[in-house]
């Protein structure tokens, strides 16, 4: 078995379900080293708090038994456990079913049973920031896809630098120089530097077509020597980050454009975090937006809410939802039967189409901060 790689189809699968007592367990991992062997008694440890906790809702042993039965087969599964990334997140429904999910950031440990599946936590990996990544040596051009630590290879015919300079006639270009007499000759063409900058220049412009394929929004990281970044970003009209003296002399596998882009990425998701954050709290002072929980998850399930920045690791508003009247009833501990209300508002407004931003602080001193669209 593997765990799941994120993605918008699961995310409304498993924010569809519903049950009487549903487990979400949540554990970090680490990708490689010594640390891998002690994930699973990381998941060990979880899943044995979980048998107490069904334990006090009156679940039998038999019972207990049968539920988490899958769950623990994962424990002896080595193959499982050496493919992790930084965080683990196990999902097992009422007839013991179990989903995995593979997650970018570290979790837990901890886990929660309520009616519905806990995703909040999840929310970066299943709606992460879709950046661009171009790959430029002197001679080709290679497209990526990066979101979070995922990277993928675009297949897209990319030009290269022999395909748009092929036609160019080097005869008609050629330079007369004047002769050591001094006698001046007619002088035709360009400087053999000056050719070679043309051709550089001709080539990246047709590169830069080829992206006007995706979004003019969508970030671009650039990986290439500094001179050849400079070159393309001064023909590009598209904003791009490059990490300094990123120099390449041959195509990339994705495992090296995973790691030079690490940097990059971080910052442009910090970067799309704090204009988030601004933009919330700004319209939080002109009244178009809430940090109240009995406001938001109306506005929520009506398809008001446009957008949430909600801090990552905040604790829950236990509590319970009439869907009919929308009353809420919130309680300070966790009660059989309650769900986490942040929890429902996150997967209720993306059902909506809202955007979900996760914030590693509290927002202006809030945990959530939901604007309207009218």
């Amino acid at each position: 078995m593997r765990a799941e790689r994120p993605e918008r189809g699961l995310f409304e699968e498993l924010g569809g379900r519903s049950g009487s007592d549903l487990i979400s367990a949540f554990i970090p991992t680490h990708e490689k080293g010594r640390e891998v062997a002690q994930d699973p008694i990381q998941l060990k440890n979880q899943l044995s708090d979980v048998e107490d906790s069904l334990a006090s809702l009156g679940y039998k042993p038999r019972e207990r038994d049968d539920r988490l039965a899958r769950a623990r087969s994962l424990l002896d599964d080595r193959e499982f456990w050496e493919h992790q990334r930084n965080g683990l997140a196990v999902f097992v429904d009422e007839d013991g079913s179990v989903v995995t999910v593979s997650s970018a950031k570290s979790l837990g440990p901890w886990f929660v049973v309520m009616p519905v599946f806990m995703l909040r936590p999840l929310v970066a990996d299943f709606h992460p920031l879709p950046v661009l990544v171009l790959a430029l040596t002197r001679d080709t051009a290679a497209l990526f896809s990066a979101t979070g630590s995922d990277v993928e290879a675009i297949d897209l015919d990319m030009p290269s630098y022999e395909d748009v300079n092929w036609f160019v006639d080097r005869e008609v270009q050629r330079q007369q120089h004047p002769d050591r007499a001094g006698t001046d000759r007619n002088r035709h063409g360009h400087e053999p530097s000056s050719r070679a900058d043309e051709d550089a220049v001709r080539f990246l412009r047709a590169v830069d077509a080829r992206l006007k394929e995706f979004a003019a929004d969508t970030p671009l990281v650039v990986l290439g020597d500094d001179d050849l970044v400079s070159r393309f970003t001064s023909v590009s009209e598209r904003a791009a980050v490059s990490p300094p003296s990123s120099g390449i002399s041959a195509p990339l596998t994705v495992d090296e454009v995973r790691r030079m882009v690490k940097e990059p990425l971080e910052k442009l998701e910090e970067e799309r975090v704090e204009v988030a954050r601004s933009e919330a709290i700004d319209q939080l002072g002109e009244g178009q937006a809430t940090a109240q929980i009995g406001q938001a998850l109306p506005a929520a399930i009506s398809g008001r809410v446009g957008s949430i920045v909600i801090e990552r690791e905040t604790p829950p508003i236990w509590g319970r939802l009439d869907l009919t009247t929308h009353e809420i009833e919130t309680h300070e501990e966790h009660q059989p039967g309650d769900t986490d209300l942040l929890d429902r508002l996150v997967v209720w407004a993306r059902d909506a189409g809202a955007s979900v931003t996760p914030s590693e602080t509290p927002i202006d001193g809030r945990p959530f901060i939901a604007t309207f669209r009218y």
